[in-house]
């Protein structure tokens, strides 16, 4: 581990960090543990992080790096906005999905570490925001969509896809799964989508008349 870069070194860290936090959760994990899991002296991990606070902001500003790269680039492409609004759904939960079957994550971990994520969960629904209304509006300019108030929209689209990972997440306490499924909120999904936006599309209004 001495031999390798410094960037090399903090990505290591990150990436440990990542797994033990995921697995352990937040109040469990100590320097010490992921000193002694990257085979290093805690010195030397305070060479790079004062405190366990600053290493989970930058393991979250790494996630948050990892998301938008895998996921809100699902819309930009080709395609009607309506797939575009599928696609994007539909990496969302596997992105969600592979996360928590690499890193063993629970839900009482997840809460808890939720509370600690806060700003950045915050920031990161503005960025959703902002791009699924950006999709929207470009449906309206383009000729697919009628004229609508698109935030109002996407808070509608946000809302209802938070809702299906909350109610996997809220099963899964009491049915103690090992593995949470998300097959039923996807398909859940896109039913509402193709809802939402059918009944937005120009061209539905021009076949009913």
């Amino acid at each position: 581990m001495n031999n390798q870069p410094a960037d090399s070194k903090k990505d290591l860290i990150l990436k440990t960090a990542r797994g033990m936090l995921a697995r352990h959760g937040f109040a469990k994990t100590t320097l010490d543990d992921i000193a002694n899991a990257l085979g290093m002296k805690k010195s030397s991990l305070y060479y790079y992080y004062d405190n366990k606070d600053a290493l989970l902001e930058d393991v979250m500003q790494k996630e948050e790096e990892k998301y938008c790269s895998m996921v809100i680039s699902s819309l930009s492409g080709s395609g009607k906005t309506i797939d575009k609004l599928i696609r994007y759904e539909k990496a969302k939960f596997r992105y969600i999905h592979e996360t928590f079957k690499m890193n063993e994550v629970n839900t009482n971990i997840l809460f808890e570490l939720k509370s600690k994520m806060y700003s950045q969960i915050t920031r990161l629904r503005k960025v959703e925001y902002d791009n699924i209304k950006k999709t929207l509006d470009e449906g309206i300019k383009n000729g697919e969509l009628k004229k609508c108030d698109t935030g109002r929209v996407t808070e509608l689209l946000q809302t209802i896809s938070e809702g299906l990972r909350h109610r996997e997440f809220y099963l899964s306490t009491f049915t103690m799964m090992k593995e949470i499924s998300f097959d039923r909120a996807v398909e859940e999904m896109t039913f509402a989508v193709r809802l939402i936006l059918n009944g937005l599309s120009v061209k539905a209004d021009a076949d009913a008349k």
